[in-house]
């Protein structure tokens, strides 16, 4: 786990794999590769046949060796928001080694912090600290260097099923790979794609995946709400298929074509369809197909609205963002801002040619990373019973960490493997002109993709 050298993201969606690798220097992010495979074996975000899923992710991740050149071993995963739960804690330790702090005191803080009730079937998937305090001073970032007797944190834990976060780590292993890390999707999300502002006055986020639809509200740099609704692109499809009676793939083909969520902007210019059974082809309108996917589309905005009207979430003056797949559906936004009476915005990223609001979440996990601070990688350490590293000056820092319960438990790489060579760079260099030719193979590949 670090914020530098080669870090690739893997999102493992209802429908896609995507995995992003990017060479990450000074917190600089150089997109290499892409890789995308069609998902087998998740339903509605959650891995539910660990084998499909393996080889879905080898063939994304080959596509990624093959356009940077490189063979990649870790990767950093996003964990879906389904059933999540939010709760605050605090820890206190005493400070030893002469009352001077280091990062090992940090994890010890942490695994305090962490060490709550919670049900058999749940488990911490990841952790945000909010504030350290040494002794009586508090409001501390980054305790570190500083001198004290006590130190205390107050941060927030996120739980999940423990399936949820098992299944998907099995499906990783079983494709060769190794988790160096597990980010939270709303996290990632809300700390790379909303600006400081929205971070801070309060944003709603809507993640509009195949199999489901994420709401997120976002106030004080901090998740204050999720919830899931279990729909998204994919059932449009099937609503397109049952009502036109045409093959999903078909359907699926027609909605990327030719949908729109707003009948009332698109003509009746006539589109071709063939019914199963029929003995010739068919002719609808674009408006009729507009107002199948419509109705589905009203009817996730109209729920998670339900939601978010508990909790005031439309006063916040951050509006909405949305991100996923489905959020290039046109006159999706308009629906959404009719409908909430806010202000929206699609979010998509510029990197490569990644123009596409499908790729917000691997490119989401890249920056993340990138951007984590030093005592941010030492809580994700110590959370999942990594030995403590941190970068400081182009040099490891290397703290022995604390007996931690396997449940959080990443299988750690040997020590070997996981210390930064400093004599790679040497290497580095020399692939610097690789890597700008890997970067037209892929703004190649992104254009026959979306063209």
């Amino acid at each position: 786990m670090a914020n530098h050298g080669l870090i690739v993201g893997l999102d493992v969606g209802t429908n896609t794999i995507k995995a992003l690798a990017a060479d990450v220097r000074d917190q600089q992010v150089n997109v290499l590769a892409v890789g995308r495979s069609v998902a087998h074996g998740v339903k509605k975000g959650v891995v539910v046949d660990i084998e499909s899923t393996a080889k879905d992710i080898q063939l994304a991740m080959a596509q990624v060796n093959e356009q940077s050149g490189r063979s990649v071993v870790d990767v950093i995963a996003s964990i879906p928001a389904n059933n999540i739960q939010i709760q605050n804690v605090s820890g206190l330790v005493t400070v030893q080694d002469s009352q001077h702090i280091t990062y090992d005191d940090v994890a010890k803080v942490i695994h305090d912090a962490i060490a709550v009730s919670l049900p058999a079937d749940r488990q911490v998937v990841d952790i945000i600290p909010n504030e350290f305090s040494v002794d009586d001073f508090d409001g501390i970032q980054d305790p570190n260097d500083m001198v004290g007797m006590r130190l205390a944190v107050k941060a927030t834990i996120y739980t999940a099923p423990r399936q949820v976060l098992g299944n998907l780590q099995k499906a990783i292993e079983h494709a060769g790979l190794r988790v160096r890390d597990f980010v939270l999707a709303p996290l990632a999300d809300m700390t790379t794609i909303l600006s400081d502002a929205e971070q801070e006055f309060g944003t709603v986020m809507l993640d509009m995946g195949a199999g489901h639809t994420t709401a997120t509200v976002v106030q004080d740099r901090q998740l204050r709400f999720v919830t899931v609704f279990p729909a998204g692109g994919e059932h449009i499809s099937k609503d397109i298929s049952a009502v036109l009676n045409i093959p999903l793939h078909e359907a699926e083909m027609l909605k990327l074509d030719a949908g729109n969520a707003q009948p009332n902007t698109v003509g009746n210019n006539p589109l071709v369809i063939t019914p199963l059974g029929a003995d010739a082809p068919q002719e609808i309108s674009e408006q009729y197909l507009a107002q199948i996917i419509a109705a589905r589309v009203e009817q996730i905005i109209a729920k998670l609205g339900e939601k978010l009207n508990m909790v005031s979430a439309f006063k916040l003056t951050g509006g909405v963002v949305l991100v996923g797949g489905t959020a290039a559906l046109p006159g999706l936004s308009e629906t959404v801002r009719a409908m909430y009476g806010t202000k929206v915005r699609v979010f998509v990223p510029d990197d490569l040619g990644l123009r596409h609001p499908g790729f917000a979440r691997s490119w989401a996990l890249i920056q993340h990373a990138a951007q984590q601070s030093t005592v941010q990688l030492a809580t994700k350490q110590a959370l999942y019973n990594l030995p403590i590293q941190t970068l400081r000056a182009n040099a490891i820092v290397k703290v022995p960490n604390m007996n931690q319960p396997e449940a959080n438990a990443i299988k750690p790489a040997p020590a070997e493997e996981q210390m930064y060579d400093a004599r790679k760079n040497d290497q580095t260099d020399k692939n610097v002109q690789a890597d700008t030719n890997t970067t037209g193979r892929v703004a190649n590949w992104f254009g026959k993709f979306f063209d």
